[in-house]
C-alpha cells in the first residue's frame, strides 16, 4: 500500500515537471496598444513570438546593443533582416514553428517561433499579434540607478568641505592689510585663511628653505566663500595681489604634520588618477 502511494505521488510529480521547465516566457501587451509588447530579459529563459502571415515583427535590443548572428532552426521558414539593434521578423513558410538564437555584442537571446494567419486583419481576437517586442533589462536599470545615486552623493559630499577642527592659531601678519586675512588657523593638514567679505582674495606662495617662492594650491571653502583653503602646512607664506603683500609667519609650525594621502580636501574622498597605475 505504501508503495503503491509512492508511485503515485512520482507519477504526479513526474507528469508536473515538464510544465515549470519548459514554460515559456510570453511578452506582454503594453498599455497603450497590446501589439506593442514588453519582456523583461533574462538569459535563462527561451521567449515565445508568434508570427501572422502578412505582417511582420519588429524586436527591438538594448540601444547601443548591435545583431551579430543569427542562428535559425528552419532559414527557409522567416525571412530575417537585424539593423543595428533591431530585428524584423517574417513568416514565409507553411510549417513556421522553428526556434532562432540571436547572439548581440552584450547578450545571447533564445525565442521559440510560430505563425498563424489573422481572422481578423490587423485587429486578432485575442490579441496576440506581435506588431513589436521590446525587451527590458531591469538588472542594468538597477544598477544604473544606484551608480547614478553613488555620482550624486559623491557630488554633493564633493561641493561641502568637512568642517575644520583648529589645532594651532599661533599665526602672524606683517605686511599690507590689503591681503592680511582676519583670521588664520591650521588642522594640521590644511592652512585657512579667512578674509572680509568685500576684499579680492590673494594668490598664496610658501615660502622654501632658500627663500624661494612657490605657488601653493589653494581653493575658496564651499561653504565659507570668505575663506581660503591652502593645500598645506608651512612655516612661512606670502600672500600677493598685485603691489600688495604680507608675510603669514606659523609660530608653532610642526614639520611632521599630517600626510593627505587622498590627495582631496573632503574627508572621507579619495582622489583617484586614471591611467596613473600603467
Amino acid at each position: 500500500m505504501i508503495r503503491t502511494i509512492f508511485l503515485t505521488v512520482v507519477a504526479a510529480a513526474l507528469l508536473l515537471l515538464p510544465v515549470s521547465v519548459f514554460a515559456l516566457e510570453v511578452p506582454q501587451g503594453g498599455p497603450c496598444d497590446r501589439r506593442v509588447k514588453f519582456i523583461d530579459y533574462n538569459a535563462a529563459e527561451v521567449v515565445q513570438l508568434v508570427g501572422h502571415y502578412g505582417f511582420s515583427t519588429h524586436i527591438q535590443f538594448a540601444p547601443g546593443e548591435l545583431v551579430e548572428q543569427i542562428a535559425m532552426g528552419d532559414k527557409n521558414a522567416w525571412e530575417v533582416a537585424p539593423v543595428n539593434n533591431h530585428l524584423f521578423l517574417k513568416p514565409v513558410g507553411d510549417k513556421a514553428t522553428t526556434n532562432m538564437t540571436v547572439v548581440t555584442t552584450r547578450r545571447v537571446y533564445n525565442f521559440e517561433l510560430s505563425a498563424h494567419w489573422s481572422h481578423n486583419g490587423a485587429h486578432p481576437r485575442p490579441n496576440d499579434m506581435f506588431f513589436q517586442v521590446n525587451f527590458r533589462y531591469p538588472q542594468d536599470e538597477a544598477a544604473k540607478a544606484l551608480a547614478e545615486a553613488e555620482a550624486r552623493d559623491l557630488r554633493d559630499r564633493m561641493k561641502r568641505d568637512s568642517e575644520p577642527v583648529p589645532t594651532n592659531w599661533n599665526y602672524w601678519a606683517r605686511g599690507s592689510e590689503e591681503v592680511t586675512p582676519n583670521r588664520a588657523f591650521d588642522d594640521a593638514r590644511f592652512t585657512y585663511f579667512k578674509f572680509s567679505n568685500n576684499r579680492e582674495m590673494p594668490a598664496v606662495y610658501v615660502v622654501n628653505p632658500d627663500d624661494s617662492e612657490s605657488l601653493v594650491n589653494t581653493h575658496i571653502d564651499p561653504e565659507r566663500s570668505d575663506t581660503i583653503v591652502v593645500h598645506k602646512v608651512a612655516r612661512q607664506m606670502v600672500l600677493r595681489k598685485g603691489a600688495s603683500v604680507a608675510c603669514i609667519f606659523n609660530k608653532t609650525y610642526d614639520p611632521d604634520g599630517i600626510g593627505n594621502p587622498a590627495g582631496t580636501t573632503v574627508r572621507g574622498i579619495e582622489r583617484v588618477v586614471k591611467g596613473a597605475g600603467k
